[in-house]
């Protein structure tokens, strides 16, 4: 491949990766009201405007999708994807259809009818997949240092914490700060065997999921621990989040060391997994 169809391509690829994340982002109105999130939302106009660009970035995508294939030479997929597509996308109460693919765990991957069906027919490339970049490695090195100062935060801010909560609460509000898709749990729903059981954090556009364990005494580790690696298995199962970072808050009667948690951790890994 030359070098300039290379950076065409990849122009193409990082124009419908754009467009991806807008949709996902102008399609939050249309799943809150077909999920009845909040019963009584109904505005019009904003439902109305969500719906016209959802469909005018899709649209976009569609086009994109084309370019490519024509680029590459990639004649019968080019035919294929016009023929199944075409329609759908130039009807915009079909190309917004609202449905669901469901997780093991619950969650969804996709709202979008149109997407899920994207996704089925394009694996074969890359458009869905985001490359590690360096400004993402280090986005995640300064996230992971902001969570380090965690206890410093809770200091500065003089927040009580009395549960988990009172540390994902404040949590949020310092990362919503900086990052435009902060959510303090999944738009989808997650069974889980644990009754309180709740996504503490999630960064969408980096792909992560915070979760916070408030550890009181020596004998909460095992089952913080336990309740960790289900939770994060669950995270990384959905493909939106592609990172679960965890965070232990000590009490000052904890007295186990960062080195047994770490060697607790290894073992219980161990043991659930086989590995």
């Amino acid at each position: 491949m030359s070098h300039n169809l290379e950076e065409r391509i990849k122009f193409l690829e990082n124009q419908f990766n754009f467009y991806y994340k807008e949709v996902r982002t102008l399609s939050g109105s249309l799943y809150t009201k077909y999920y009845e999130f909040n019963p009584e939302y109904d505005d019009i106009d904003d439902m109305t405007m969500s719906a016209y660009w959802t469909h005018e970035y899709l649209y976009r995508m569609y086009n994109i999708i084309c370019v490519y294939f024509e680029t590459l030479g990639l004649n019968d997929y080019l035919r294929e994807f016009i023929s199944v597509f075409g329609p759908i996308v130039k009807d915009e109460a079909a190309a917004i259809k609202i449905t669901s693919q469901p997780l093991t765990y619950g969650d969804t991957t996709e709202d979008l009818f149109l997407i899920i069906e994207w996704k089925k027919f394009l694996s074969p490339f890359s458009f869905f997949w985001d490359k590690p970049t360096e400004n993402r490695k280090l986005e995640i090195k300064k996230l992971i240092g902001l969570l380090e100062c965690t206890n410093e935060i809770i200091k500065i801010t003089k927040t009580q914490i009395r549960k988990e909560e009172d540390i994902n609460a404040i949590i949020r509000q310092i990362v919503d700060l900086y990052y435009t898709d902060v959510k303090p749990f999944s738009i989808g729903y997650f069974q889980h065997k644990f009754s309180d059981y709740r996504p503490d954090v999630l960064i969408g556009e980096l792909g992560i999921a915070i979760e916070y364990k408030l550890i009181r005494t020596d004998k909460d580790i095992s089952t913080k621990i336990d309740e960790l690696i289900v939770d994060a298995k669950q995270y990384t199962e959905n493909i939106l989040n592609k990172k679960c970072i965890a965070v232990l808050c000590l009490t000052t009667k904890v007295t186990i060391t960062k080195k047994q948690i770490n060697e607790y951790w290894k073992k219980r890994i161990s043991l659930l997994t086989g590995v």
